[in-house]
């Protein structure tokens, strides 16, 4: 038994998972799982209850809409007829309540079942489909209390009734679909964040990749590269070389064998890092770089690592260094690359939010040390989601590149910053600019983008593309932390986009 219940449960995990391949799916079919799983419960009951009251033709319905929701679920976990059982178990449940409905009773506490339809409705079928259902159901409520007393049999609702049910009904349609609409869009706009961040992550790991490789190969070269032994007395005297140093250096055994290891060393070396017989005869291991001289006269380059290998002798390991100085270098020109990547927007090429952050404490922290005045201009695009929707992300990139050009022409100061700050937004920090500095080059910004004429048919301001923009200035004494500054000019922002945009507030 231990073994056979994990054992299915990952079947049937890993069925779900390759059937709702979509996670809206998925999600949906988990909703309709639960309200299945409700729902069956509570139609066994009451269909129980109405059979111990003898009422047949209820207990059947109630049965048989719990075994039709018993075969939608199973024909939704083998991935057959989504659209079917949704559609099919949605019509089921509103024939049932209406007929309920029909036969009403004392308490009315059918009508109060019927409340609950646009939430289950919505669940199932999503914000616009449901929208359709339900208001059709609702008209059909209408058009049964306006015609009941036409009809034979049927239950008659008093008329206060009926006005408060169908206010309620509507508020609980209402709320349902606005509900069921934000959650789409909330489901939605994660995706695309999470996507964003998963192709982040990817690329990131595609640069670390890279480095450890070409990490890798230098280290290969450099743990497998022939290194020079010698053994020296603790009084520095080379007792005993290896061929390898002997091919490095130009000498001839003879030749090394009893000379002092200090005759190799460059004057400067012995200079710059002193003799380590010291510390290497009190059995410290000592990494130092020298340069040893060759046969010919001249020096090469070596790591050399030492150590005390017993009472008499000690151990001088020397690797060329050449390869591991080129691996230095390349990784930090690779780190150099990776730091670009991490600090420029990829599609702007201005600086991004992180970098903005990390400019903006600096700024900061000096303009509370020296007393000047830090301006931020903060300027969005007019209109920019009609923009999308309209011309399409392709060229609204374009547009985005078009306004970043022009912004960085705005700035002539090494210390000045242009930096996307999200989406359609960007950010100017200018250090040591007066309000009325910082006003004049929003202002110019400003024209300079309209004059690009770049169309856009969905704005309410101009036909072309505008951009408005806050402005605020101050010094640290002004201002608690450097984010008050920004919400200022975010502030500034919000007052020019009520005033009818295309504005520098």
């Amino acid at each position: 038994m231990k073994r056979f219940f994990p054992a299915h449960i990952g079947v049937f995990l890993a069925a779900r998972r390759n059937i709702f391949a979509d996670s809206e799916a998925e999600s949906r079919f988990l909703r309709f799982t639960v309200i299945c799983c409700i729902g069956f419960l509570v139609m066994i009951a009451f269909g129980v209850h109405n059979y111990m009251r003898g009422q047949y033709v209820i207990c059947q319905l109630l049965f048989l809409s719990a075994f039709c929701q018993s075969c939608g679920w199973l024909l939704l976990f083998h991935g057959r007829m989504e659209k079917l059982v949704y559609r099919g178990n949605c019509l089921i449940f509103c024939l049932i309540l209406g007929y309920l409905t029909f036969l009403g009773g004392e308490d009315h506490s059918v009508i109060f079942w019927l409340s609950t339809a646009p939430l289950i409705i919505f669940m199932v079928l999503g914000s616009t489909e449901g929208l359709v259902w339900v208001s059709s159901l609702w008209l059909a409520l209408a058009g049964y209390f306006s015609f009941s007393i036409y009809l034979h049999g049927a239950h008659i609702y008093p008329f206060p009734f009926v006005i408060r049910f169908l206010v309620s009904f509507s508020v609980i349609f209402i709320c349902a679909y606005f509900y069921e609409e934000f959650r789409q869009k909330s489901r939605t706009h994660l995706e695309e964040k999470n996507t964003l961040l998963q192709a982040e992550i990817a690329e990131r790991l595609r640069i670390e990749k890279s480095l450890r490789e070409s990490e890798e190969r230098y280290r290969a070269i450099y743990l497998h590269a022939a290194e020079g032994i010698l053994l020296i007395s603790f009084g520095g005297k080379i007792v005993e070389c290896n061929p390898q140093i002997l091919q490095i250096l130009g000498y001839l055994e003879v030749s090394l064998i009893g000379r002092n290891i200090f005759t190799l060393f460059h004057p400067d070396d012995l200079q710059r890092v002193p003799s380590q017989l010291d510390k290497l005869r009190a059995g410290e291991i000592v990494f130092v770089e020298r340069h040893l001289r060759t046969a010919a006269g001249t020096y090469l380059l070596f790591e050399q690592s030492g150590k005390k290998i017993n009472d008499d002798l000690i151990i001088l390991l020397y690797r060329d260094i050449t390869e591991r100085k080129i691996a230095e270098m390349a990784l930090e020109r690779a780190n150099q690359a990776l730091d670009q990547l991490a600090h420029i927007d990829g599609l702007t090429q201005v600086a991004n939010r992180r970098k903005f952050d990390q400019v903006l404490q600096s700024e900061w922290q000096r303009t509370r040390r020296e007393g000047k005045v830090l301006g931020v201009v903060l300027g969005d695009i007019d209109f920019f989601k009609q923009f999308n929707d309209i011309y399409g992300h392709q060229t609204g990139d374009d547009c985005l590149r078009s306004v970043a050009q022009v912004l960085s022409r705005q700035i002539r100061r090494p210390a000045d910053l242009v930096a996307r700050y999200g989406g359609e937004e960007f950010v100017m920090l200018l250090p040591d600019t007066s309000y009325e500095g910082c006003q004049q080059i929003a202002e110019k910004a400003r024209k300079e983008i309209e004059v690009l004429r770049i169309p856009h048919s969905g704005s309410t301001v101009q036909p072309v593309v505008t951009m408005s923009f806050g402005v605020a200035a101050g010094t640290a004494n002004d201002m608690e932390k450097p984010a008050d500054l920004v919400e200022t000019a975010d502030k500034a922002l919000y007052r020019a986009k009520n005033a009818g945009r295309n504005r520098v507030c």
